[in-house]
């Protein structure tokens, strides 16, 4: 072979080096372009997305992590974002076949850190184009900017030195790992960070935004899922600037001094006007007579109640226990009932004479049996009265039944040895959970083996677990029983068909 022959050899293959490097770059551009377009067609349409989640409550826009992700896969399902990648989205976790595992309590999927980043790198080029995120920018407004809010203040706040050097924010994250999302110094964290929007999304679930960044610490993707939503939040919103006082719940009052006894005794904030927080005396207790009007009042006024509880989101009458409670307490409030009754309603607990203390992370209120006792006298003669159960009947099934039935179903399927082989076993496991339980765990399967909890119309409150937790608070102050007597009389006072 002559040197002419070879060098036009060399000249050969270094064209179709050349020419196949083009290729591979040219279908590598046009995969990303189509996938650039692919996630513009998804935002525009953020106002035609649908539940994916058939066992979780939709309260979409103002909802949490969970909510939010279960309408964004109505765009983008997870098979095909996968699709859409270079390389796997995980490395490991329990996500498969083309669906989130989200119930899973054991493990959590650990992104793969180079999807991340290409989608991250994906975000900025969405986001260049400016007459996109212009036309793009009322949809985001009303259906993503609150949750991308709370996500940059978590994320800026806990990398924020001052208020979370390295190991204290190493030990945060461990601590929401180990507890499943919980603990004392995530509860401080999201105490004094004051990012209340008029809406319920960041008092209601700022734990479990706390917490995704938690697990994006641990499975080391967490600067890539930042620069991904910084971008596309700084896009959309350019004003934005973190500064740690802008966020303070009321400047220096946590800050400074002894910030567990002023946070774990900050009173729950009411809407209404309290009565006296003091102990009854023997004087201000009503006679039977009286208390048993009051209650009846209360029963007949439940068109009229309204939530109590300021900054919590309110569901009424599909209502989680706390919603309930709070629109009762609008109605006849802890003092009015303590008033009622001829001793105190709790033996210990939190809550003070006048309000509830919900938001206490290492105790709860513990009834006095001699109060339920009484409380059950009252209510049976009260529902003897057959003229006032038919008057009140439609205001019991609008507002007061979903939440009876669920609780008396959870009572006897406890004592049904078909569906329950330890009853104490799930009690403990609800309380260890702080009724927390999902599908996986001894508690949350109890709760699914429920007579008619998977029918499409079944009637149990979409907090079932919540309710469970609550009998299991009160097996633990010796008043379960006490309770399922009176709800019993009342239940089948209203329903005695059923």
């Amino acid at each position: 072979m002559t040197r002419n022959s070879i060098l036009s050899l060399r000249k050969l293959v270094l064209a179709i080096i050349a020419i196949t490097f083009v290729f591979a770059f040219s279908a590598c551009n046009n995969k990303d372009n189509e996938n650039v377009q692919r996630f513009k067609d998804a935002a525009s349409n953020l106002d035609n997305t649908h539940h994916t989640l058939v066992d979780e409550f939709d309260y979409w826009p103002e909802c949490g992590i969970r909510v939010m992700g279960s309408h964004l896969a109505s765009l983008i399902s997870l098979t095909e974002l996968q699709e859409m990648l270079p390389c796997p989205l995980y490395v490991s976790g329990p996500h498969h076949d083309g669906k989130w595992d989200l119930e899973n309590e054991n493990d959590f999927g650990h992104y793969n850190p180079k999807a991340i980043q290409y989608l991250a790198d994906l975000a900025k080029k969405v986001v260049s184009d400016k007459n996109f995120v212009k036309l793009t920018k009322p949809l985001v407004d009303e259906y993503l900017y609150r949750q991308m809010r709370i996500m940059m203040v978590l994320h800026d706040a806990v990398y924020d030195e001052e208020l979370c050097p390295e190991d204290y924010r190493e030990n945060l994250f461990n601590e929401m790992i180990e507890t499943n999302g919980y603990g004392d110094d995530a509860f401080y964290i999201q105490a004094v960070l004051d990012l209340e929007d008029g809406s319920y999304v960041y008092s209601n679930t700022s734990d479990r935004f706390l917490y995704f960044w938690a697990r994006r610490w641990k499975d080391g993707t967490i600067d890539q899922f930042y620069q991904a939503l910084s971008t596309v939040y700084k896009a959309y919103y350019p004003e934005y600037e973190y500064h740690l006082y802008d966020y303070f719940m009321e400047e220096g009052d946590y800050w400074e001094g002894d910030w567990e006894e002023e946070f774990y005794f900050y009173p729950t904030e009411y809407n209404v006007e309290l009565e006296p927080d003091e102990p009854v005396t023997d004087e201000e207790r009503f006679n039977e007579e009286d208390g048993m009007e009051y209650i009846m009042g209360a029963v007949l006024n439940l068109d009229n109640s309204t939530n109590v509880l300021e900054y919590e989101y309110d569901d009424w009458p599909n209502g989680t226990l706390r919603i309930t409670a709070s629109h009762l307490f609008s109605m006849l409030s802890l003092r009015t009932l303590n008033r009622i009754l001829p001793c105190d309603l709790y033996v210990s607990g939190p809550h003070h004479y006048n309000h509830w203390e919900f938001n206490c992370s290492y105790d709860f209120g513990r009834y006095n049996p001699d109060a339920i006792q009484y409380l059950d006298k009252l209510a049976s003669k009260i529902v003897a009265d057959k003229k006032f159960v038919q008057q009140t009947k439609p205001l019991v099934d609008k507002y007061l039944k979903k939440q009876m039935f669920t609780m008396k179903a959870i009572y006897e399927g406890l004592d049904n040895k078909e569906l329950c082989a330890d009853k104490q076993e799930i009690l403990v496991n609800s309380m260890e959970c702080e009724g927390h339980t999902y599908d996986n765990t001894v508690a949350g399967k109890f709760l699914y083996n429920l007579p008619g909890y998977n029918d499409e119309d079944n009637n149990y409150c979409y907090e079932i677990e919540m309710c469970l937790y609550w009998w299991a608070r009160r097996n633990a102050d010796d008043t379960m029983d006490l309770f399922y007597h009176g709800l019993k009389t009342v239940y089948d006072a209203y329903y005695p068909e059923e």
